[in-house]
């Protein structure tokens, strides 16, 4: 006989702690790089707001910077 339960998949769980700071630290990058003029700023604060989006809905990998 075989058992033709079906296991149960492992859900990912949102990071909201984590992705809360990254969700700050994309602000501060986009004001100031809106107020200072850097257009390197403002793309590298769009890639940290792909990120926070990542983490947000259970991204595997989280990265923290102290």
């Amino acid at each position: 006989m075989t058992d033709s339960t079906p296991t149960p998949v492992a859900r990912r769980r949102p990071r909201y702690i984590l992705g809360t700071f990254w969700l700050f630290v994309t602000v501060g990058l986009f004001t100031s790089g809106v107020s200072g003029g850097g257009i390197g700023v403002v793309l590298i604060s769009l890639l940290t707001l792909l990120y926070t989006i990542y983490l947000y809905r259970g991204g595997r990998w989280g990265l923290i910077v102290w």
